[in-house]
């Protein structure tokens, strides 16, 4: 019996040991957020420019106090107790806004489909919240983003950890699910990068057939999330099933009785028509099969919808994935056609999509839009205040005013005339959090720091830009 307990006490404390163990891993890394209550924040010296009034303070004071941005001007009094950070030879922008992620996504190698995570390291870092995707787009001065595909309600979960600051990291606005055929995009790459038919596959998918089934599933999440998501593209995959029009108007319809924006992903000109058709709110990627004619663009410019082109991910896939190098030229030169036309457009990476990269990609989508001819501030401006009036948010994001949420990053460099000067980050304020402080590598104070060189944008073989 002695030895029956001694056993039994040994297996309980072994359990404890590891239990005590998998907390310690599980807390190390995990970019915890920060409390609201603490001191006034006093941004001194720096060239704050505010994209929404296309306006620019040369030696600015910024003063944050929680959440908010309470004052910005020339000589503004710093409170009493405030941490004071000097800005000198610094450019202040608001953080930018990823328009497109899936935080959640399993990156899969260009080549073969083949996963980079097993299982095991890929649920760890699930159950984590991904807390290297996190620090990864601060780091890249990305403060807030738009899900467009990812497991509901965990994303949901997620943005609230976020917003509640128990994690640190961009501020989430979410769709769920998307909504697409069954065996539509994405469900055919996911499977081929390992999912099978899992409960991810149906967390992060809704394939629905008839219209009552697509009416009933966005009422089912539609009080959750900021928008809906509806997948139309094939990716250059014509036999892949695809919404019908029945379908998608039932979705348009139940989202707009919920008050919810309709989002479509798109990669053909017929795709765009139906997704019009229906009265879509945004446009998500860029058709490449053919020319966006003028009457599409004058239609897209009159009802104010937003394009997300995420030309360096389409870029990527069509010409490492299906090598079609004519149909990535075509989708750039369509970029250029809608900024012609004065159709909004907003920046977004659809990391980790296959080519892409959390933060980095961002950054070779801005360099991107300078390239089709967009001027840096309106490159800047896409990231920012474009996409927060996207959010139905302009009023909050997007811009450095009293007023505003305290979402602030600081540059080495001009960016408002080398967009690649926003690569060079010293400073990432997100939500009043001073979450990447940098500022002692800034050298001689109150003179201009020169950006370092900045990677150019990587170009799929065989496309010039």
């Amino acid at each position: 019996m002695r030895l029956v307990s001694v056993l039994r006490w040994s297996a309980f404390g072994a359990v404890i040991i590891a239990g005590a163990a998998i907390a310690f891993a599980y807390s190390q890394g995990q970019f915890p957020g920060q409390p609201l209550d603490g001191p006034p924040i006093a941004l001194i010296g720096g060239r704050a420019y505010d994209p929404a009034g296309d306006s620019l303070i040369e030696a600015a004071t910024v003063i944050i106090r929680g959440r908010d941005i309470v004052a910005v001007g020339e000589a503004e009094p710093v409170p009493e107790g405030a941490r004071v950070l000097y800005v000198n030879g610094l450019t202040l922008l608001p953080g930018f806004i990823d328009s497109h992620v899936h935080l959640s996504g399993i990156r899969s190698r260009v080549t073969d489909g083949s996963r980079e995570l097993g299982w095991l390291p890929y649920l760890w870092r699930f159950i984590r919240r991904f807390p290297e995707r996190r620090r990864t787009l601060i780091r890249h001065g990305v403060t807030t983003v738009k899900s467009l595909g990812d497991p509901h309600p965990w994303v949901v979960r997620f943005a609230e950890h976020i917003e509640r600051h128990e994690l640190a990291g961009p501020r989430v606005f979410a769709a769920g699910p998307v909504f697409t055929a069954p065996g539509g995009y994405p469900v055919g790459r996911l499977r081929r990068a390992g999912q099978g038919d899992t409960s991810y596959i149906a967390q992060v998918t809704r394939q629905v057939i008839g219209p009552g089934e697509a009416a009933e599933a966005v009422k089912d999440f539609g009080g959750s999330v900021d928008f809906v998501s509806v997948v139309l593209e094939r990716r250059g995959q014509p036999e892949l099933p695809r919404l019908t029009p029945s379908v998608l108007y039932a979705i348009c319809a139940t989202a707009g009785e919920l008050g919810l924006p309709v989002l479509a992903h798109v990669s053909t000109l017929e795709d765009l028509a139906l997704a019009l058709a229906a009265g879509v709110d945004g446009i998500e990627h860029i058709p490449f099969d053919q020319a966006i004619d003028s009457l599409t663009l004058e239609e897209l410019r009159e009802r104010g919808i937003t394009v997300d082109p995420t030309l360096q991910a389409i870029e990527q896939y069509l010409s490492e994935v299906l090598g079609d190098t004519a149909s990535a030229r075509r989708a750039r030169d369509n970029l250029r056609r809608l900024r012609l036309a004065g159709v909004p457009i907003v920046v977004g990476s659809d990391a980790p999509s296959p080519g892409t990269t959390f933060g980095y990609t961002f950054h070779e989508e801005l360099r991107n839009l300078v390239e089709v001819g967009f001027t840096p501030r309106e490159a800047i401006a896409a990231a920012t205040t474009v996409a927060a009036r996207h959010l139905g948010r302009a009023d909050r994001l997007g811009g450095i005013a009293p007023g505003m949420l305290a979402d602030i990053i600081a540059v080495a460099g001009d960016p408002l005339t080398d967009i690649r000067a926003t690569a060079a980050l010293y400073l990432v304020i997100a939500d009043g959090q001073v979450l990447l402080d940098r500022l002692d590598e800034v050298r001689n104070p109150g003179t201009l720091v020169r950006a370092p060189d900045a990677p150019t944008a990587r170009s799929p073989k065989g496309v010039h830009h």
